[in-house]
């Protein structure tokens, strides 16, 4: 390290360049070096005094840089108009010019003499000696700086034992398909069958080439390949590994397996390690997590390098990067034991689903949410993957919508009552289903179990969907016609129409039915309820003039009107909450009020949001505040210009929800 208080004093040199030397007459230089060799502070050092030819010219012999060359390290002094400052660039690198080097000279023969004996090249002189002997010390510097890098990681790796010594066998039987290789023999039975999963030679009576089976001997899931057709097989996967490294530190770590199958029983079977996540933690909060991903090179004294796994596209898969896997679960117990993880339930949650996951996720997951241990043990695992991962597909994030996540018993974190408890474990409900059980029971709608299995299967969570068919039919009648209807218009391909998801299907048949209300059909009608083409009914009912729609829905909420004034009416401190009476009521609202309610109109009448008004009490047909109740809560409200409201009223729909909107499902929840 060079001494810059010593260096200081060198900075500015004894005589000072003369203006008329020729060197400052050429217009091709802007920079003028002159050079001298010090012994400062007991080194033998190459200084640079690096003029502007303009500045010299005008009277100023300051040097803009002087720069200081030793053998192993180099700095520069800048001077300029905002002070003097140290600079660690190189010579080429000192100004921002482009090709700063081409746009310096010497200022005398003697000077590039004085360089070039300094950096004892042979080749090159002056600049490109000087340029060069830099980079060398550059490079030394970053070769150092590397190998410390290198030599802390070789030291943060040196706790971690070995992989468990059956992880191998792990992930032949437990992550990795099974086949059952047979001789195909034309009109009789297989021959030579030889299960994978069991190495044990078995008969079979019959056997498909790429057919699902069983094993009869081991009993597990196999595939079979005939002998002559199978080609060459490869099957890859990634396994997660836990272990304890100190009181408050583990290490996740990442298996990768490659077996092949090349035109033989016997499989080629290759395990490494591909990645490591240290987590340390401080009480029950995690306070650091590297991560690491092994990369061989020559260069390296170690394969480890921090962080993530570089990737040449993050939107395309790429197995190495892969950090889902199947849980190595065997040694859960021990490893866990004493952690903030004892009780995180990981083993059984993995047990019931054990399908690839991001352990990691789920253990930062539980600290922050404690209820995943109650919802793992009650076998609420769709529950559980919300919590945890978000929700089926990963259409949303957590949040407490669903879920409270302050609760201190399971009936308080689910919002239902310990009855339907048993429910809920048989459905094993996702978030959508669930919210759809808790809407059920504030309409004072017991959910049948048939049903909401059938929901859940098809993840439908909406109420709307469901209780409106309900109105006029079964719910064996509805799951039977919605099931062919699905089969019969379900979309092959982009084109075509229909419907991808059953889920889509149901939003139309709950349209149509709401359509057909407004219409006045004959409700009781097999014709009208269960059409033989439900989309082109659903289309031909909303293809109605516009007048004919303004006239059903205002009929339509009339209709609504005295049934929301029964669930949703409320008196209180000045104020009253009223339904609308029709269609232009709402529309009126949004005008007067100067907010958007007036599109939602179409919304309410197809019961997939509901529209109240806050009134004050001394004038009841004024409109002062508009509420849009969904999924049994408060989503917006709005006052004049579409501004939040005031204090008052927000105390006054605070004592609404606690004494009406959630009245219903608290009385079952206790």
């Amino acid at each position: 390290m060079m001494n810059k208080r010593v260096l200081r004093k060198f900075a500015i040199p004894n005589n000072s360049p003369n203006p008329k030397n020729g060197i400052f007459c050429a217009d091709q230089v802007k920079y003028v070096v002159r050079t001298a060799i010090k012994n400062i502070d007991h080194q033998r050092t190459l200084v640079l005094y690096i003029y502007a030819k303009e500045s010299v010219l005008a009277g100023n012999h300051t040097p803009r840089w002087t720069m200081f060359q030793q053998k192993g390290s180099y700095i520069t002094l800048c001077a300029d108009d905002k002070g003097t400052r140290w600079q660690q660039s190189m010579f080429e690198n000192l100004g921002k010019d482009y090709f700063f080097r081409d746009k310096c000279s010497f200022y005398s023969q003697a000077d590039e003499r004085r360089v070039t004996r300094y950096c004892q090249s042979e080749k090159q002189k002056g600049f490109e000696s000087l340029c060069l002997f830099q980079l060398d010390l550059l490079r030394k510097k970053q070769r150092e700086n590397e190998l410390k890098k290198q030599r802390r990681i070789i030291k943060r790796m040196k706790p971690v034992g070995a992989l468990p010594r059956d992880i191998k066998g792990f992930m032949h039987r437990e992550t990795l398909p099974h086949y059952i290789f047979y001789d195909y023999a034309k009109g009789k039975a297989p021959k030579n069958a030889y299960c994978t999963a069991c190495k044990h030679n078995v008969s079979v009576a019959e056997a498909k080439h790429n057919g699902e089976g069983v094993c009869p001997h081991c009993k597990r899931k196999i595939t079979f390949k005939s002998r002559g057709r199978r080609g060459y097989i490869v099957d890859r996967s990634t396994a997660q590994v836990i272990q304890r490294l100190d009181s408050n530190e583990m290490i996740i770590r990442f298996v990768k397996a490659y077996r092949r199958y090349p035109k033989s029983d016997t499989p080629e079977f290759h395990v490494y390690e591909n990645a490591r996540v240290l987590l340390k933690w401080d009480g029950s909060k995690i306070v650091a997590s590297e991560s690491y991903y092994y990369g061989y090179s020559r260069d390296r004294i170690t394969p480890w390098h921090p962080g993530d796994r570089p990737v040449f596209n993050r939107w395309y898969y790429n197995f190495e990067a892969d950090c889902c896997g199947y849980l190595y679960h065997r040694n859960l117990d021990s490893e866990l034991k004493g952690t903030p993880w004892q009780y995180s339930a990981l083993k059984e949650y993995y047990a019931g689903d054990p399908t690839p996951l991001y352990a990691g996720q789920y253990l930062q997951k539980y600290l922050r949410y404690p209820m995943l241990e109650y919802l793992v043990k009650l076998k609420l695992y769709r529950l559980a993957t919300y919590v945890a991962y978000g929700d089926i597909g990963g259409a949303r994030y957590y949040d407490d919508s669903v879920l409270n996540s302050k609760g201190k018993t399971v009936t308080e974190v689910l919002g239902v009552g310990k009855k339907y408890i048993p429910l809920l474990q048989t459905i094993d409900p996702g978030p959508n289903q669930l919210t759809m059980i808790k809407a059920f029971l504030r309409d004072n709608i017991r959910p049948d179990l048939e049903l909401m299995k059938w929901c859940s299967k098809n993840d439908i969570g909406e109420e709307a969907y469901i209780t409106v068919p309900l109105r006029y039919m079964t719910p064996h009648k509805l799951m039977r016609y919605a099931t062919e209807q699905f089969a019969t218009h379900r979309k092959t391909s982009y084109y075509a129409p229909g419907y991808y998801s059953m889920r889509e299907m149901m939003s139309d048949y709950k349209d149509y039915l709401c359509m057909c209300e407004l219409l006045e059909h004959d409700m009781k009608s097999s014709f009208v309820l269960f059409p033989n083409d439900l989309k082109a009914e659903h289309d031909r009912v909303n293809d109605m003039s516009r007048n004919d729609v303004s006239q059903a829905y205002d009929r339509r909420i009339a209709k609504m009107f005295d049934g929301l004034q029964h669930r949703y009416g409320y008196a209180q401190m000045g104020f009253v909450v009223i339904p609308p009476h029709s269609a232009k009521e709402i529309t009126r609202e949004g005008d007067k009020l100067h907010h958007c309610v007036g599109r939602y109109v179409k919304d309410v009448v197809k019961n997939n949001t509901t529209i109240l008004f806050i009134r004050k009490a001394s004038a009841p047909k004024k409109p002062y505040c508009t509420v849009e109740v969904k999924h049994g809560d408060v989503i917006q409200a709005r006052i004049q210009n579409n501004v939040v409201p005031p204090p008052k009223v927000k105390r006054f729909i605070e004592s609404w929800k606690e004494n009406v909107l959630y009245a219903p499902a608290l009385e079952r929840a206790a």
